[in-house]
């Protein structure tokens, strides 16, 4: 496969594992879609592939070292929306939405969403943008995958 990561399982993944994702669970261009952050749905999530790349130089072995093909290094970000309206502090969204969080996180760490992917790691968590009741939070995940002919 040469193509790049095909983000779709993992958004079914989520659907299928995650009930508290009430508001739905997208893509990049639904997520690229929303214009203010009062316009996210609670609840929601959103799957969005930020880079691939050779985790070594194509020049050396370990560059090449499963059948002559290139490993990709695939990193995507997984959002998701809380709001509590009655709060007045980040610090009850982000306690509202704890829960929501570890649901993402059990759900694809450790899954392997295709057979020519390598097990999905977590690799960081960030308040990505927020205002007085909305939060919007990215987890980072890395799978591995490799190009050209994997049959």
């Amino acid at each position: 496969m040469n193509e790049p990561l095909d983000t779709t399982p993992i958004q079914q993944r989520l659907r299928d594992q995650v009930p508290g994702l009430i508001g739905g669970v997208g893509g990049a261009a639904e997520y690229g879609a929303v214009k203010s952050i009062r316009d996210y749905r609670p609840g929601s999530a959103y799957v969005v592939l930020a880079a691939e790349r050779n985790p070594h130089s194509p020049d050396s072995p370990e560059g090449n070292r499963r059948r002559g093909v290139n490993q990709a290094l695939c990193t995507f970000g997984v959002i998701t929306v809380s709001r509590n309206a009655r709060g007045r502090t980040g610090d009850e969204v982000m306690q509202e939405m704890r829960p929501l969080i570890g649901a993402v996180r059990t759900a694809l760490i450790g899954w392997v969403p295709e057979e020519s992917l390598q097990p999905i790691a977590w690799y960081q968590g960030d308040v990505m943008e927020y205002d007085a009741n909305t939060l919007l939070w990215i987890d980072v995940f890395t799978t591995t995958h490799y190009l050209g002919d994997t049959a």
